[in-house]
């Protein structure tokens, strides 16, 4: 008999599945027909079940006769799953972290190394956790644990393969199609979704392609760092409603313990804090809400994309992320107890080590990198949380592995470029959008952030925590005087040139660090928390 332990996440496919499986699932809720659905592709396929799921998925199930756990996850991550091993040898296993806390058998430390890959990447790339001992499950992983102990596997790999065959509208007909089913199956036919709509082309294109009726806004009063006037007259244009909703610092930083605790890894990402601000709002009022996460991964929609002149790749041979902020001799400076053994170079060259001697040209080995990385551990586990933390139904279509798989033959020449990026899906939402909304530059959700900073509440609060028993705790405090004092407008006692340098920089650097200030105090330090484990 198969039980299910843990399950969380939405299967696209169910139609199809539940035929070729032969169950009926009329009259059964989402909930039932996903349950169902699970434990007989576990029966008809074993380990390689997630081949046969297109959806977001974290599983765990118990066979009785054979007493092994059977975990997986889906081949995007774009549903989150946390396993833990016991000093007895017996597995603990969670969607969330909090799961993994009141369960026998744990116990909450730090895991000190992963503090400079925070500093670093400004999130948590990669399966490790900063509670020791909590690993995320990969995605397209599964593992196995029984009393002979754990046995950890994959059912699909990343690729990426370009099919030269196509023109570009051939493929712009191929990403309008695929999104076109993606919606078919993204919700059931009595759902009435919404849609969160910035002023780029990914979320105009969903917009137009969905049946989504109103398009939510999270915009700031500084309208310069807003993109509600575009948005609006997106909305506009397509005949749909339009609300801005928007987030004053005051709120920003009232929800940053929430964010932090709904989040229960450190993040630097002021942009995920703004939707969280702007996610709550909306329980209650939307019953489901498209957002557009996967489009700039899939088709290339970052700046640092664009290809690099040849004195500048012997300068930086590695590409880090989108968020990489400090190089390892500024994580050391600034970390009390770095770990020379793992640093961030390291991890990341393990990461692409799968693509070496494959021929993969510049773009696609950035792509492939940030899919193994910041894709994953950030912009999805964002979603996710936001998701779970607001009670907020979001859904993302461009996360179909129909669509996914176009992106992945697609070749670099309709991704990126020197006249512009997301190409093909520019073109395959031209046939839906004028040209000034389908080739808009893209604007990347500014926050205001950098002027809140200045503020009093925020500033109060930030030099608090840099200040703090805490902050003193992991970094060196010549380094966080030095980065408070060039933060606050004072001359630095060290590294002058270095913060001249970066001095448009500096508000990233005190919200990272202020960030996990915060974490840490929430989860090992705050008395009042009492969902945060035993500590040893």
């Amino acid at each position: 008999m198969i039980e299910i332990k843990n399950y969380a996440g939405l299967i696209r496919n169910h139609a199809q599945l539940a035929s070729e499986l032969g169950i009926c699932t009329n009259g059964m809720s989402k909930d039932e027909r996903e349950r169902a659905l699970i434990v007989a592709a576990y029966e008809a396929w074993g380990t390689n079940m997630g081949t046969h799921i297109n959806g977001q998925f974290g599983i765990a199930l118990y066979d009785t006769e054979r007493k092994q756990t059977f975990c997986t996850r889906d081949v995007l991550g774009a549903e989150l799953f946390f396993y833990y091993l016991c000093e007895d040898g017996s597995l603990l296993c969670g969607n969330d972290i909090k799961e993994l806390f009141k369960q026998p058998g744990f116990c909450k430390e730090l895991n000190t190394d992963m503090l400079q890959f925070y500093l670093g990447f400004t999130y948590l790339p990669g399966e490790e956790t900063l509670f020791k001992g909590v690993m995320k499950l990969a995605p397209g992983g599964y593992l196995l644990h029984d009393a002979t102990g754990v046995q950890m596997g994959t059912y699909w790999e990343l690729s990426f393969e370009p099919d030269e065959t196509k023109t570009l509208d051939q493929w712009a007909d191929d990403i309008y199609e695929a999104m076109g089913k993606s919606f078919e199956d993204i919700i059931d036919p009595d759902q009435s979704p919404d849609s969160f709509l910035s002023g780029g082309v990914d979320s105009s294109f969903i917009l137009a392609r969905s049946n989504a009726k109103t398009g939510y806004c999270a915009a700031y009063e500084n309208q310069q760092a807003s993109e509600e006037s575009e948005a609006r007259a997106t909305a506009q244009l397509l005949g749909r409603n339009f609300e801005a909703i928007t987030v004053s610092p005051e709120e920003f930083l009232a929800n940053v313990d929430e964010f932090l605790l709904a989040y229960e890894i450190p993040t630097a990402d002021v942009a995920g804090l703004s939707l969280y601000c702007a996610a709550k709002r909306l329980v209650g009022t939307s019953e489901v809400c498209f957002s557009g996460e996967g489009a700039d991964e899939f088709f290339a929609g970052y700046s640092v994309y664009r290809a690099k002149p040849w004195w500048r790749k012997l300068l930086e041979p590695h590409y880090y992320g989108t968020t990489y902020i400090m190089n390892e001799h500024e994580q050391q400076r600034f970390v009390k107890c770095y770990n020379p053994n793992k640093t961030t170079t390291r991890f990341i060259e393990e990461r692409i080590a799968p693509i070496q001697g494959k021929g993969y040209d510049e773009l696609a080995s950035k792509l492939y990198t940030d899919m193994r990385t910041y894709f994953e551990g950030s912009i999805l586990y964002n979603s996710t949380k936001i998701s779970r933390g607001t009670g907020l139904d979001i859904r993302m279509p461009f996360c179909d592995l129909r669509v996914f798989d176009i992106a992945r033959r697609l070749p670099s020449r309709f991704k990126y470029t020197t006249e512009g990026n997301k190409i093909a899906l520019r073109a395959a939402a031209s046939k839906l959008l004028p040209a000034e909304i389908a080739y808009r530059k893209k604007l990347g959700f500014p926050v205001p952030v950098r002027a809140w900073l200045q503020r009093p509440e925020f500033h109060s609060e930030i030099h608090r925590a840099l200040t703090s028993a805490c902050a003193q705790k992991f970094f060196n405090n010549a380094e966080l005087e030095a980065l408070l004092d060039a933060f606050e407008g004072r001359q630095p006692k060290i590294h002058r040139l270095w913060y001249k340098r970066h001095e448009s920089l500096l508000w990233r650097y005190v919200w990272t660090l202020y960030t996990f200030v915060r974490w840490y105090e929430l989860f090992f330090e705050d008395a009042l928390n009492t969902n945060t484990g035993t500590e040893k």
